[in-house]
């Protein structure tokens, strides 16, 4: 019978780099991390996440608001030497004006939009309370005029009515088995278009250091 073991390493986990020899890790109950990488990333601390308002205190946009590439409404700052893998985004309007139509697109972007803006309402928090792991990564939100990306990949785009409120969207890097990586310097980024938008924002990424993924 094959003896099968792992180092069970939850914290402060080393990485080698690309052609190197790593032993397996496991959790203490003796189930192998190939299971779930995500898993593993959110046990050791890795998984993070940034909210543009918060529990009754939304984001909004400024009055008719077209969309535009150079006025992002939630983003996350990559620099350079860190990674990131977007996992989960979700756009809640919660009121929009009754004179335009609203747009909402999600990009990745070969680089850094800029600070025109404010920080997001909340993160970006490791969403291990106890992880050990701190973001090099920034959130922000509501830009006044940031850079325009450059190559932008866009992941998803959505639209709602003039006068809509309560529209829910969503986007689930699992559900589509979609992974972009993001390499610093970089930017992950929300464009909210519309008549004075009420919106909550979350994000929610993976983040290592770059050379581990060489």
């Amino acid at each position: 019978m094959s003896d099968l073991r792992a180092f069970i390493q939850n914290l402060s986990v080393g990485r080698a780099s690309s052609g190197t020899l790593a032993g397996l890790r496991m959790t203490p109950d003796g189930a192998l991390y190939t299971a779930d990488v995500a898993l593993a990333a959110a046990i050791e601390g890795r998984i993070f996440g940034a909210n543009s308002g918060v529990v009754t205190t939304p984001a909004a946009t400024a009055a008719t608001t077209a969309i535009t590439n150079t006025i992002a409404s939630h983003w996350i700052r990559v620099p350079d030497g860190t990674v990131i893998v977007p996992l989960y985004c979700r756009i809640v309007v919660e009121a929009n004006g009754a004179t335009t139509q609203g747009e909402i697109s999600v990009l990745t972007a070969q680089n850094d939009i800029g600070t025109s803006g404010v920080a997001a309402t909340v993160g970006p928090l490791s969403l291990n309370t106890a992880g050990p792991v701190t973001s090099n990564c920034f959130a922000r939100q509501i830009a006044t005029a940031s850079t325009a990306p450059t190559n932008p990949a866009e992941l998803t785009r959505f639209s709602f009515a003039a006068s809509a409120v309560n529209q829910h969207f969503e986007w689930n890097a699992r559900e589509l088995g979609i992974y972009p990586l993001i390499r610093g310097a970089g930017t992950w980024a929300i464009y909210i278009g519309g008549n004075a938008v009420s919106f909550y924002a979350q994000t929610v990424w993976a983040e290592f250091p770059e050379g581990t993924l060489s």
